[in-house]
């Protein structure tokens, strides 16, 4: 069979590589979600998340590929024949819930569920929604919309389900309590799941992994942390908002464009290569530091936004970066938007991306 020549999938809930064409739009992608594992599929718009997403649920057909769920080849062009949709054990949840005006939440979430009412039961009070039973979608917030919805998919024991921007019509405060309820009941009651959303709050609370695409190619496929500490592109570091700076490698320096030379703890860069900067790593000064650090930059304040006790302090210089410090070191430097500032990152701190050519 088409399966075991591709990709091991004993250990594995969906394998797959989808080739789409869609005019000038081309998408080529290919990974393996683990069985139980919740995967973030993240990237700038038209990046291609909602078609991955089309195409692994058959709404889509491949060009070229295969779609591997729970060992069984779904479609595989010239290889098997195509199963269609509705047989591809696959849940989808739209941005919109797409939930029966006429039905009721119980009924809603009853509609082709499989197994008995104490598994419904279970899944209602999961998501928290078990006090809703005798309400109709338009008596629902959008936050009590979207755990029905969820609801209704997981009630069908899907193997595998799609979540489009699951979260994007709500509020700060009702994502917060989504993000927590769904990701809880896709680990406990999923067998693998993706979801497609641009806000990465959503990809750190409820998925293992993140998926990123850009221009219908994946660039990086990896943990929160490793994002964190190793982006491989551009976007995947502002995402972070780290700064991804590409220049040539010349010894231990990396020279960007406009010249400006970022000192490293390397000795051995040559080539295309990117000086990635955490927020993290920039100390702030109202002077030029002492002792001269070989990376400092008089910069002007942007902006400053606080997130509970940090500072995000928005720096514009020989390049626009980020610092992240202390709310009390922003009241005791007595910074504000249009300041001046010194910045200044330890050469130990820049971390090196080579940039193939």
């Amino acid at each position: 069979m088409v399966a075991v020549t591709m990709t091991d999938t004993e250990a594995s809930m969906l394998d797959f590589r989808v080739v789409v064409e869609r005019g000038p739009f081309n998408l080529d992608v290919e990974a393996v979600i683990g069985v139980g594992e919740v995967v973030a599929v993240m990237g700038p718009n038209g990046a291609g998340k909602t078609t991955l997403l089309e195409a692994l649920l058959g709404s889509i057909p491949l060009r070229a590929g295969w779609v591997i769920l729970d060992g069984q080849t779904l479609e595989a062009p010239g290889e098997v024949e195509t199963l269609p949709t509705h047989e591809r054990e696959i849940g989808m949840v739209f941005q919109d819930g797409l939930l029966f005006p006429h039905l009721n939440v119980l009924q809603n979430v009853e509609f082709g569920a499989r197994g008995g009412r104490d598994a419904v039961a279970g899944l209602l009070e999961a998501l928290e929604i078990e006090g809703l039973v005798d309400r109709y979608t338009g008596e629902l917030s959008a936050g009590q919309r979207q755990r029905v919805a969820l609801a209704r998919t997981l009630a069908t024991r899907p193997r595998a389900v799609l979540l489009d921007e699951p979260l994007a019509a709500l509020d700060i405060s009702g994502r917060a309590r989504a993000r927590r309820l769904i990701g809880d009941v896709l680990r406990s009651t999923a067998s693998g799941a993706l979801i497609a959303t641009h806000d990465p709050a959503d990809a750190l609370a409820m998925a293992d992994r993140v998926l990123v695409l850009e221009n219908g190619r994946v660039t990086q496929f990896a943990s929160h942390d490793l994002m964190r500490t190793r982006p491989a592109s551009g976007w995947v570091a502002e995402l972070m908002g780290y700064s991804f700076l590409e220049g040539l490698g010349a010894g231990s320096m990396v020279i960007l464009g406009n010249g400006t030379e970022i000192s490293t703890a390397r000795n051995d860069l040559k080539g295309h290569v990117a000086a990635i900067i955490r927020p993290t790593a920039v100390a702030l000064y109202l002077e030029r530091p002492s002792g001269s650090p070989r990376n400092s930059w008089q910069c002007r304040v942007e902006s400053i936004e606080f997130v509970h006790d940090i500072a995000r302090v928005s720096l514009v210089g020989p390049f626009s970066f980020s610092a992240d410090v202390t709310r009390s070191a922003v009241q005791e430097l007595g910074i504000r938007s249009g300041d001046h500032v010194w910045a200044s990152v330890k050469a130990t701190e820049v971390v090196i991306q080579s940039i193939d050519s």
